[in-house]
């Protein structure tokens, strides 16, 4: 048991590390380049719209959308052992040219220093109008 608590120490602060370096690579950098050495292979996404399980599958997905990502402002964080909850403000441009805002509460679970998955909870009834879905 000791062993067990000296090791949850040298792991706290890291879940959110990770996490920020993924919104610095997709939100900030708007690329998915880099991302593979922070998601586990057998990583899982569930979204509103979306689901996909595995890295590779994942960032051929995030892919697609982050040249319509535009802007974005994280409201607050919450870290609990090896979750991360983000609460963001994430301003889209649209496929015909429009933009709109969308509040999203990002759920991820880092498991031995990789993101191992990841529920995303929004209004998702912009998003489909303007991506056709």
């Amino acid at each position: 048991m000791f062993i067990s608590w000296i090791h949850c120490l040298g792991f706290m602060g890291k879940a959110l590390e990770v996490v920020n370096k993924f919104y610095d690579l997709t939100n900030n950098k708007n690329t998915t380049k880099g991302l593979e050495g922070l998601l586990a292979q057998e990583m899982t996404f569930t979204g509103p719209l979306l689901r996909t399980s595995g890295a590779k599958q994942y960032v051929e997905m995030l892919g697609q959308f982050l040249k319509f990502h535009k802007t974005w402002k994280m409201i607050k964080q919450f870290e609990d052992a090896d979750d991360v909850c983000s609460i963001y403000d994430l301003n889209l441009g649209t496929p015909s040219g429009g933009s709109f805002s969308v509040v999203i509460v990002d759920w991820i679970r880092v498991s031995n220093g990789h993101i191992s998955e990841q529920q995303i909870y929004y209004d998702p009834r912009e998003f489909a109008k303007a991506f056709g879905m």
